[in-house]
């Protein structure tokens, strides 16, 4: 009870010493609610109610001739669909296959030991 009572009376001498304050806080705070009050209101009134509005469904109708666009030269290295050997050439290996280099195998290295070291440490 003395709790209750040392509050009451902590919040009287505050509100005492500092009425501006309190005048404009509570000031904000009514106006706060008033407007937010006012929000809800005018909301409910032009909103749609809580029910969704349905569009008609659009049809696509054609106002012009579909225009093909022009086929431009292919590189010899563009295909639209081809069917890819299990196995590269020698010619292919040598075009497109880079063999890593020492520092790329000690990345790939440490990289792989940092996952083997997190699987072990959750195992039981």
């Amino acid at each position: 009870m003395e709790l209750i009572d040392n509050v009451k009376d902590s919040i009287q001498s505050f509100i005492e010493e500092n009425s501006k304050l309190t005048a404009a806080i509570i000031a904000i705070f009514l106006l706060l609610i008033v407007s937010g009050t006012a929000v809800l209101l005018l909301r409910g009134k032009t909103g749609t109610g809580g029910r969704s509005v349905k569009l008609p469904p659009e049809t696509f109708t054609e106002t012009e001739e579909f225009l093909k666009p022009e086929q431009v030269n292919l590189t010899e290295d563009y295909y639209f669909s081809r069917i890819s050997p299990d196995n590269w050439s020698d010619a292919e290996r040598e075009r497109w296959f880079t063999p890593p280099d020492e520092q790329n195998m000690q990345e790939l290295g440490k990289a792989n030991d940092k996952i083997i070291d997190t699987i072990l440490e959750a195992a039981p």
